[in-house]
């Protein structure tokens, strides 16, 4: 089985094509080399006290990252012609905060209290979002969550999961996770991977989602791939999205069972 076959994940046939920023991304990646991954994977947590979860979004080929940055910098743009919200570019968005109706988007400094209809439209963003996404040539979305488990623990599931799947393929992938850099229990999860058969590159690259909207974006695929998973009542309106936006995805694996 291929790769795409075998991984829990939506992705179209299509090739990624590089757009005008080139290989600008292959600096940041400089730690990995050699070589340069044939996937980078884009990574985020949700989840609750008795769940957690890990969404991704996985871009082959490093000029990929360009093609799918440029579609969520589309999608970010658009936001700021929306009148129900207030959005300016350097916001980080967070799924949990949008539907929820929280934060700068609703609540500018000196404004009234959120209407119903600014609370429904800034909700709508996290599914305007996803929709962007499934639009990428050669995104893909996954996602991958266990009871009981810490966040420690299901990252080590989902790094070892990634690298077998790789290794089955013969490719290779990079990890950019957020964070703050001080993780140091992710990083073991990557070094604990036998050195003949490690297919994850180096550390993962520990960045605030704030500095990469991609991460941002992966966010929103952990929040709705949660949100399909524990089915609180009063998001019921989302328990749907992940499903529906990636209809070609498995649904979040449950890592807690025998693979």
């Amino acid at each position: 089985m291929t790769l795409d076959e075998q991984c829990p994940v939506h992705c179209h046939a299509q090739m990624i094509v590089p757009i005008s920023r080139g290989n600008a991304f292959t600096d940041f990646l400089a730690p990995t080399r050699p070589p340069l991954p044939d996937s980078l994977y884009f990574v985020d947590d949700s989840g609750n006290s008795n769940t957690s979860v890990f969404g991704f979004l996985r871009v082959p080929q490093v000029d990929g990252w360009s093609t799918a940055e440029a579609a969520w910098t589309t999608f970010l743009k658009e936001l700021q012609l929306n009148p129900y919200i207030t959005y300016a570019p350097d916001y980080p968005l967070h799924a949990v905060d949008l539907v929820a109706g929280r934060g700068r988007l609703l609540h500018p400094v000196g404004g009234a209290a959120p209407t119903k209809r600014q609370r429904t439209e800034a909700a709508n963003i996290v599914l305007q979002g996803l929709r962007t996404l499934a639009r990428v040539p050669g995104l893909a979305a996954g996602a991958v969550y266990r009871r009981g488990a810490t966040r420690e623990d299901l990252y080590a599931d989902l790094v070892n999961i990634i690298n077998n799947l790789h290794a089955a393929a013969g490719s290779s992938c990079q990890f950019i996770v957020d964070g703050n850099g001080t993780e140091r229990v992710l990083r073991a999860a990557h070094r604990r991977l036998p050195a003949d058969r490690r297919h994850v590159l180096g550390d993962p690259l520990l960045v605030p989602a704030r500095q990469i909207p991609l991460l941002q974006a992966a966010d929103f695929v952990a929040y709705t791939a949660h949100q399909s998973v524990v089915r609180i009542p009063s998001r019921a309106f989302m328990w749907d999205w992940y499903r529906q936006v990636f209809p070609e995805a498995s649904a979040p694996m449950d890592v807690g069972r025998p693979l």
